[in-house]
C-alpha cells in the first residue's frame, strides 16, 4: 500500500512539473555522472547565476531523482520530511504552481541514475538543450546487471536532446570519450582536448589551475580542494561561452564558490590537525580522487586516510574495495580501514604497519583520539547509508558546534536516525 502511494505521489509530481516545462519553455541543462554531478551543477548555475540573476534556477541539494527533479522544476528549495496526512495538501501546492505566469528562462538540473529506465523517465518530462555527462565509471552499480548497462544508462541521457542540443563530456573518461555526435564538445584535465586544465596544484588554501582553449589560458584560484573540482569547473567555463560571457567574468565566478559540505571540505581540528571532510558520499572513483589530493598537498606533518565503506556496488562490491584497497597503499602515512570491507582493503594494502583496522564506525570512534596525532592532515571518506563518517569528522572538529553549518545530515531527522 506505502509502494502504490508513494507511486501515485511520483505519478502527479510528474504530471506537474512536464505541465510546467510544457507551458515555459525554459532553457534547460543537464548534469549526470557517476561522481562530480553536484560540484558541476554548482559551478553552471554561479557562472549562469552571475549574469542572468534570479532567471537562472537549479535542483537543490542532490534533488537528482524521479521524486526530487519534478521538485526541482516546481521551485522546492529544501528538503523536509512530510507527514502522510500532508501530502494531499502539498500537491494541491504544487499544482497551482503549475497556473504561476512567471518562471525561470534557465534551469540547470542534475540527474541521478539509480536504476534502469531512469533517464528514460527524466526524458518524459522534458527534453534538453545541453547536457553534460561527468562520468561513465562505476557506481550505484546495485541495479544493473552489468557496468556497461550502468554506463549505457548514463550515456543515453544524449537521445534526450532538443534538435541541435549539445552535449559537454569528459574526454578522460574511456567510454564518453567515445561518445560521436555532430555537437559534443570535450575537456579533460589530463591531456590536451577541445578545453582542458593544466597546471593543476592543490594546497591547503585550494587548488591552482589553468583554463586552455580557443587559444588562450586563463590562470584561476579556486577555492575547492583537488582536481575533480577542476573537471567540474570545466563545462561551467564551457557553457559560459556558448552564452557570450567572457572568460575573465566566468573566471571570478568560478573563483567566487564555496564547497559544499561533505565534499573536500577543509575543516579546522582538534589539536592544530586539519580535516578534509569527504563524507557526503563515496564511490571507487571519488575515493581515489581524494587520495590523490591527500598525496599531492605539500605538508609538513602527518598524512592519515579514513576509509570507509562504498555502498551501492552490487556484485563489483568486492574487486571494488580491494582495488581501492591496493590504490591507497603509500598515499598516506597511516591508513585507517573501517567496515565490512575493511579487511578487504587492508590485505589489498599490503602496508602492515602503516593500516589500521575497524569493524564499523563505533569502533573507530572509541580510538579516534589515539589515532589522530596533533597537526595531522586527516581524510575522512565514506558513502553516505549506514555509515555517515560525517560524525567522524564532527569528533575531530576543534567547533563541533559549528556541525549544522559546516558537514553534511545533521538536520533532525538524519540526527535521530543515526542513533
Amino acid at each position: 500500500m506505502k509502494k502504490l502511494g508513494l507511486k501515485f505521489i511520483h505519478w502527479i509530481l510528474f504530471l506537474e512539473a512536464r505541465k510546467v516545462i510544457r507551458r515555459h519553455d525554459p532553457f534547460v541543462i543537464g548534469v549526470t555522472g557517476s561522481v562530480g554531478k553536484s560540484s558541476t551543477k554548482e559551478a553552471i548555475y554561479q557562472v549562469l547565476y552571475d549574469k542572468f540573476g534570479a532567471e537562472v534556477r537549479k535542483s537543490h541539494g542532490n534533488f537528482n531523482s524521479e521524486l526530487g527533479l519534478p521538485l526541482s522544476i516546481l521551485g522546492y528549495g529544501e528538503k523536509k520530511r512530510i507527514s502522510n496526512w500532508v501530502w494531499p495538501f502539498f500537491l494541491f501546492q504544487a499544482y497551482l504552481k503549475t497556473f504561476q505566469k512567471t518562471f525561470p528562462k534557465y534551469l540547470v538540473l542534475e540527474l541521478g541514475v539509480d536504476k534502469p529506465g531512469d533517464i528514460a523517465y527524466f526524458g518524459r518530462i522534458l527534453k534538453f538543450d545541453m547536457v553534460v555527462i561527468t562520468s561513465a565509471a562505476g557506481a550505484h552499480l546495485g541495479n544493473f546487471d552489468s557496468l556497461a548497462d550502468y554506463q549505457n544508462e548514463k550515456i543515453s541521457l544524449t537521445k534526450e536532446l532538443k534538435p541541435g542540443g549539445l552535449v559537454i563530456a569528459n574526454a578522460d573518461d574511456p567510454i564518453l570519450s567515445k561518445i560521436n555526435l555532430a555537437k559534443i564538445i570535450f575537456y579533460s584535465i589530463y591531456h590536451k582536448s577541445d578545453f582542458y586544465a593544466e597546471s593543476v596544484q592543490p594546497s591547503l588554501e585550494g587548488t591552482d589551475y589553468r583554463i586552455c582553449s580557443l587559444g588562450q589560458k586563463i590562470s584561476v584560484k579556486s577555492k575547492l580542494l583537488g582536481s575533480q573540482f577542476v573537471a567540474s569547473s570545466l563545462p561551467a567555463f564551457i557553457i559560459g561561452h556558448q552564452f557570450g560571457i567572457q572568460s575573465l567574468k566566468i573566471k571570478k565566478s568560478l573563483e567566487r564558490i564555496e564547497p559544499l559540505p561533505g565534499r573536500m571540505r577543509l575543516l579546522e581540528g582538534k589539536r592544530d590537525c586539519i580535516i578534509i571532510d569527504d563524507t557526503y558520499n563515496s564511490s571507487p572513483t571519488s575515493a581515489k580522487a581524494a587520495l590523490d589530493v591527500l598525496e599531492q598537498i605539500k605538508y609538513s606533518g602527518r598524512k592519515v586516510a579514513i576509509l570507509g565503506n562504498m555502498n551501492e556496488l552490487g556484485r563489483f562490491e568486492l574487486d571494488e574495495h580491494k582495488s581501492l584497497g591496493d590504490y591507497s597503499r603509500d598515499k598516506a602515512d597511516l591508513t585507517v580501514f573501517v567496515g565490512k570491507n575493511a579487511g578487504i582493503m587492508a590485505i589489498a594494502n599490503g602496508k602492515r604497519d602503516k593500516v589500521l583496522v575497524y569493524d564499523n564506525r563505533a569502533d573507530l570512534s572509541k580510538n579516534l583520539n589515539k589515532i589522530v596525532k596533533p597537526k595531522d592532515l586527516v581524510l575522512v571518506k565514506a558513502s553516505q547509508n549506514g555509515n555517515f563518517f560525517e560524525e567522524t569528522s564532527k569528533q575531530l572538529m576543534k567547533n563541533p558546534e559549528k556541525a549544522s553549518e559546516l558537514l553534511v545530515r545533521q538536520s533532525k531527522f538524519w540526527l535521530k536516525k543515526k542513533r
